[in-house]
């Protein structure tokens, strides 16, 4: 991580409880989002997720597109956990074999290091069956004070969650 020392992580925000909830792949009030939630294990992030027919690409195929933006909301929930908010700066994708609608993954996160602004992340997608369907690896960026702005305007809300 950062010269050996190990960042304290806060549990409480691995998973949004705000009143906003409309992330994509993780907020549960986003009425077309895939709600995914995670746990934490040990420096890992996990979650589970069971892709439907609404969400192919080819018939019977998960939408690459899909998979790399539940790879990449898992990286992204460990800046969270320090109470970080960071964006996607770099996103690298591997399909490793087809993940075929219906099929119940688990998706695996975790950061590698952290150099000051920038985070360094890595996720898989795996079936029960020990088959790794993708796998990523991931720069992210701490929020600039324009985007922090930016963000507030377009809901006030998320200032609480800011630093000072």
């Amino acid at each position: 991580m950062t010269d050996g020392e190990e960042p304290a992580l806060d549990p409480q925000w691995l998973n949004d409880r705000s009143e906003f909830q409309q992330s994509f792949v993780h907020g549960l009030r986003n009425p077309i989002g895939l709600h995914i939630q995670y746990e934490l294990h040990g420096r890992e992030v996990w979650g589970e997720w069971t892709p439907d027919a609404q969400h192919v690409g080819f018939p019977g195929v998960v939408h690459g597109g899909l998979i790399a933006a539940v790879l990449d909301d898992v990286m992204g929930r460990y800046a969270a956990l320090l109470h970080v908010w960071a964006v996607t700066a770099r996103l690298d994708v591997q399909y490793r074999e087809p993940l075929l609608v219906g099929t119940r993954v688990r998706i695996v996160g975790s950061t590698e290091r952290i150099d000051r602004r920038r985070y360094h992340a890595s996720a898989y997608i795996e079936s029960g069956e020990g088959i790794r369907h993708a796998k990523a690896g991931g720069v992210y960026l701490t929020l600039s004070r324009e985007l922090m702005k930016s963000t507030v305007s377009a809901w006030p809300g998320f200032a609480e969650y800011l630093p000072e």
